[in-house]
């Protein structure tokens, strides 16, 4: 047991010193088609979660306060240490069945609160690129927007063995970050996502941008 411990802190002393040599050599392009300021459900996918700290993080400047759901069981305990490190709050939700009373107390506590929450779509063991219905349930019982998070990475290394393919970006890497509002989405109404911010979307998003500043301008000028 104690060495089991020492192990998963020298993890966590790892990752954490690796996020922060890439937060201090990494560029971020954001693509933004969303609106802050209200509370919001935000779903990534879980090869995308190393990166989502410093992405959470930034984000924590726009809109509430973000807690982020983590498995319950000990895979999830250096998860929640860099969630903290970057100002996050992490929820831990078991697996299976038993998510079921914590689910429902997550909801509650959002009537009750200002926050946004953040899930990872096809954790916490995939299949990979297959949204389960978590991200969409609090969508719609807390009746609050879901607001899809996909990445790019001009260098990474990639997990290959892992189910998910763990993505760790490399210093100096440029992360392109596509943020889409879908408004209130319900758990059998999943819409489709891009599985990374693909340059159609990010062409989709900026010419969208362009037309509601050039809306914005003519009013001014008008």
């Amino acid at each position: 047991m104690i060495l089991k411990r020492k192990a998963e802190q020298f993890l966590q002393w790892c990752f954490t010193r690796y996020l922060s040599l890439i937060e201090r050599t990494v560029k971020i392009r954001w693509h933004e088609d969303n609106r802050y300021g209200d509370s919001q459900i935000f779903g990534f996918w879980h090869e995308d979660s190393f990166f989502m700290n410093v992405v959470l993080e930034q984000l924590s400047g726009k809109t509430t306060p973000v807690d982020v759901i983590v498995t319950a069981d000990a895979r999830g305990n250096y998860i929640e240490d860099m969630i903290k490190r970057s100002g996050g709050n992490a929820l831990r939700v078991p697996d299976g069945y038993k998510a079921f009373g914590a689910l429902k107390k997550i909801v509650q506590e959002s009537y009750e609160k200002t926050h946004s929450i953040a899930a990872a779509l096809d954790g916490p063991l995939g299949p990979r690129h297959e949204p389960k219905k978590l991200a969409f349930y609090l969508s719609e019982h807390a009746e609050e927007d879901f607001v899809g998070i996909s990445l790019s990475y001009s260098y990474c290394l990639r997990l290959s063995a892992r189910w998910d393919k763990y993505v760790i970006p490399l210093p100096f890497t440029t992360v392109d970050v596509a943020v889409k509002n879908y408004g209130v989405v319900k758990k059998n109404e999943i819409p489709d996502l891009p599985v990374n911010a693909d340059r159609a979307a990010l062409q989709e998003i900026e010419i969208k941008n362009e037309r509601i500043e050039e809306a914005a301008w003519r009013q001014i000028t008008y």
